[in-house]
Order: C-alpha cells, then structure tokens, then sequence
C-alpha cells in the first residue's frame, strides 16, 4: 500500500499543477476562457472521481489486512454522476462550456493515475 498511497500523492499533485496552469492561462488568454473554464470543470470532476476511486482502492486494501473492514461498493456510481454532472452543466450552459474541453478535462486524474501507478510497480 506504501507504494499506491505515494502514486496517489503525485498524481494528485501534478493534477493539482495541471488545474493552476490552466487557471493562470485562463487569467492571460481572454481568447481561450470559454475552452480553458471547460478544462477546469473537466479537471475538477476528474480529481473528485480520484478521490472516489483512491478511497475505495485505499478501503480495499485496508480488507487484505484487516478482514473486519468491508468495502462499500466500487464507487463507480458516483464517479458515473460526476462526469454526468459536468456534461450536464456543459449542456445546461453552452455559453460557458464547451463540451471537448470537459471531456479532455475529464481524464486528466485518470491519465496520471496510470502513468504514476505504472511506474511506481516499475
């Protein structure tokens, strides 16, 4: 678990990063906001579905060491009306997002949580 909690951390951190670039860039580029606000709702709902999944992975493993911990699902439901809630946003208010930029948005913690997984079972 030492290994998954500090792959969690990073991907976490460099999401974080990813969200204030974006920011900053939405400050400076009054031509991109409508496709740079996209993104952060996108990377918004994608670090929250990470945390969801994080936590149940996380809930999993503390079962392989302590049988009495039971975990309560997959969370996929949630992570479902997460991204659901973000398109549906996208869709209740086109003139603030656009719907490409909060679908990319959309897998950023799920692109870093592979590649920071990956290479920490390297």
């Amino acid at each position: 678990m030492q290994t998954f909690t500090s792959a969690m951390r990073a991907a976490f951190r460099y999401a974080f990063v990813c969200m204030a670039l974006v920011a900053i860039l939405w400050a400076l580029l009054p031509q991109y906001r409508m496709f740079l606000q996209s993104l952060l709702l996108g990377m918004g709902g994608s670090v929250l579905s990470g945390t969801l999944l994080a936590s149940k992975t996380w809930r999993i493993g503390q079962m392989a060491v302590d049988p009495n911990v039971r975990p309560k699902g997959t969370g996929m439901l949630q992570r479902l009306l997460v991204a659901g809630f973000a398109v549906f946003m996208t869709i209740r208010f086109p003139h603030l997002f656009v719907l490409s930029g909060v679908l990319i948005g959309l897998f950023l913690f799920q692109v870093l949580g592979f590649f920071f997984v990956y290479r920490s079972f390297k």
